[in-house]
């Protein structure tokens, strides 16, 4: 590929849903380089008009299967209900396009397994669109690690309760995923996920909604080289939404938000019951440049806002999303499938010994 910018190639994308978070994504990628978003895919004819229309897209389709066989798209953003996410993955896939699937991509291990297997029969890029993995502060965390300025990490843990959500869907998979996520990403060498013998769920318990659905669930994970998380999640009331790395020489705490983090705090610890601490070091990232929230093209030109916390940050994930495409590859090295597979794994068994 050469540097001249006119023979970069555009990246076409159709968005499969049409609620809160997919708001927040169209808005980051019209604002992305080479990007175009053509396509909406909704459950309804009137659906996929007004999201169509209020955002300029001009292909509406009303379902989600018309938008994933639009022979011009590259690239299907699944942001469907969740309990459709495999069965949409595997629609995008079937008609030869590349995915990025909100999270949770699957209920548990085996059906997630079978998407990922479905991608890579088909030689097509699959991105789990836990968005965390992709924030520069993710990678820093990652660095004073492997540097040893905290010593040898031990432990860590997670805490991320709402109190929104309980009996319309999972709290391990709403949450719960993001907390797992981190502790594989800080106790676990990235380089050795899927070699060998992988984290352990060493205990669980949870509460249930009426509904039947997890409410509120704690877990312990060993991981290998006797390293132990906890985490601890709800969707029926609150936490300071916070994580926390412990290592012998020290702590890095990651205030809320921690699963799209902008900043990080560091302190040695060192002498007689590492009760001399220094002067704690902080790290700040800013959030992407240039990407803000947009005023529509219906007419209206309101400023619709973002949903969620630090959702420019989704520019990290889509921006890799379309290097992929264009490199042609099949998963994220900053988020591979073996990585996705075992974090739904852990999840799986989580919920599997929390209901013993």
């Amino acid at each position: 590929m050469t540097n001249d910018p006119s023979s970069v190639r555009v990246v076409r994308w159709a968005i499969l849903g049409s609620g809160s978070i997919a708001n927040d994504m169209v808005q980051i990628l019209k604002q992305l380089p080479d990007t175009q978003v053509i396509a909406i895919g909704s459950r309804s004819a009137e659906g996929a008009k007004r999201f169509g229309e209020k955002w300029g897209i001009p292909r509406q389709y009303p379902t989600y299967e018309q938008a994933a066989s639009d022979p011009d798209v590259d690239v299907c953003y699944i942001a469907t209900p969740s309990l459709r996410h495999p069965q949409d993955c595997l629609l995008a896939i079937r008609h030869g396009k590349a995915v990025l699937c909100e999270k949770s991509m699957a209920p548990d291990d085996e059906t997630a397994k079978q998407v990922l297997d479905a991608a890579k029969a088909a030689n097509l890029l699959f991105v789990h669109g836990v968005w965390s993995r992709f924030f520069p502060a993710m990678q820093k965390i990652r660095e004073i690690i492997d540097s040893g300025e905290i010593g040898i990490v031990r432990s860590a843990r997670a805490s991320f309760c709402q109190n929104d959500g309980a009996g319309s869907c999972s709290a391990l998979l709403e949450t719960g995923i993001y907390c797992a996520q981190f502790l594989q990403w800080v106790l676990e060498d990235p380089k050795d996920c899927g070699c060998g013998v992988g984290p352990v769920v060493k205990g669980a318990c949870h509460t249930l909604h009426e509904s039947g659905k997890d409410e509120h669930v704690s877990a312990i994970i060993e991981f290998p080289n006797n390293k132990m998380g906890s985490f601890e999640c709800s969707l029926a009331h609150c936490s300071d939404r916070s994580a926390t790395i412990y290592g012998s020489g020290g702590t890095i705490e990651v205030p809320f938000p921690f699963w799209c983090p902008t900043k990080i705090k560091v302190t040695k610890m060192s002498g007689l019951g590492s009760q001399q601490w220094s002067e704690p070091q902080m790290y700040e990232f800013t959030l992407p440049e240039n990407i803000e929230s947009l005023p529509t093209e219906n007419g209206s030109k309101e400023i619709a806002g973002f949903n969620f916390v630090n959702s420019q940050g989704l520019a990290y994930e889509a921006a890799e999303v379309n290097r992929c495409f264009r490199e042609g590859l099949i998963e994220s090295p900053k988020f591979s499938s073996s990585q996705c597979l075992e974090i739904m794994r852990l999840i799986t068994e989580i919920g599997k010994y929390a209901a013993k």
